[in-house]
């Protein structure tokens, strides 16, 4: 039976890709002391099995129901679990206008730096939608702060980070048009500069994968209505290391179902374990 720890949560900070400071949870397994309180991993001899970085959607947070759950499931497991807050959403400071695809890729490397620095390196990025995408290009990359991954994991995540804009709609137009626009994600406008366009296009998910060597997990939900769940097929076709294909039947893109999201997490701690 799988052991099942405390969770212990603590709010922490570190400089982004501009320099800004971005809000992270670090979510890693406690014990219960003779008092009855709560200690942290060091105090308490609870290490976690090992370093894990989680990273949200596409204007989501790291509150956003899908990332929550997966890294509070992970350190009640035993894992020590980073969920950040991208540049310019959730409380990270920055302007979301200024933001795009490349400046992802950029957060994830300096929360491994962060990581690194106070803990462990990490051995696994996980992402939720374009947040796998930039978890794959960031592993891809393979910086300092990023050269002890052992694997990376995708969840309905598309394959090209020019996906997003598909659910642009008329904003589309004034872009094209080099003008700024916003655009409405579940309720909430964001604004979008003609920049975040170009950079999406301009960057190439199999040549950033060229070579890429990572065992990578891609889970799909059967029921996506945002991402085509052939895009988790796509992101596999472009890796050259061990790869694995899994869908959960009826789940929707945020695997918001109870059942589903616990059957996430089984495959994700049994992905890890293996």
């Amino acid at each position: 039976m799988q052991e099942k720890f405390k969770i212990q949560s603590r709010k922490v900070y570190f400089a982004g890709f501009d320099g800004n400071q971005l809000a992270a949870s670090f979510d890693f397994p406690g014990i219960m002391t003779s008092s009855g309180l709560s200690t942290p991993p060091v105090s308490a001899q609870v290490f976690p099995k090992q370093y894990v970085i989680v990273s949200h959607c596409f204007t989501c947070t790291r509150q956003t129901l899908t990332t929550a759950r997966l890294s509070r499931g992970l350190a009640q497991a035993g894992y020590g679990v980073l969920r950040l807050d991208f540049s310019g959403l959730g409380e990270s400071e920055g302007v979301f206008a200024d933001t795009h695809f490349r400046s992802m890729i950029e957060d994830i490397a300096c929360a491994a730096s962060w990581l690194a620095a106070h803990y462990e390196p990490a051995k696994c990025l996980i992402g939720h939608s374009m947040g796998g995408t930039a978890s794959l290009a960031a592993a891809c990359n393979r910086g300092a702060s990023l050269s002890q991954l052992e694997s990376v994991i995708t969840l309905a995540s598309p394959a090209e980070p020019a996906h997003v804009l598909h659910h642009f709609g008329a904003a589309m137009d004034q872009l094209r048009r080099g003008e700024n626009a916003q655009i409405s994600v579940a309720g909430h406008l964001y604004p979008v500069k003609p920049e975040f366009v170009e950079d999406v296009e301009s960057f190439d998910m199999a040549s950033q994968m060229n070579g890429c060597e990572l065992p990578i997990l891609a889970i799909r939900a059967a029921a996506d209505e945002l991402i085509d769940p052939q895009n988790a097929v796509q992101l596999l076709h472009y890796s050259k290391g061990k790869t694995e294909l899994y869908q959960i039947e009826g789940a929707d893109h945020l695997f918001s179902n109870r059942n589903h999201a616990e059957q996430l997490l089984s495959k994700v701690l049994n992905w890890l374990g293996s």
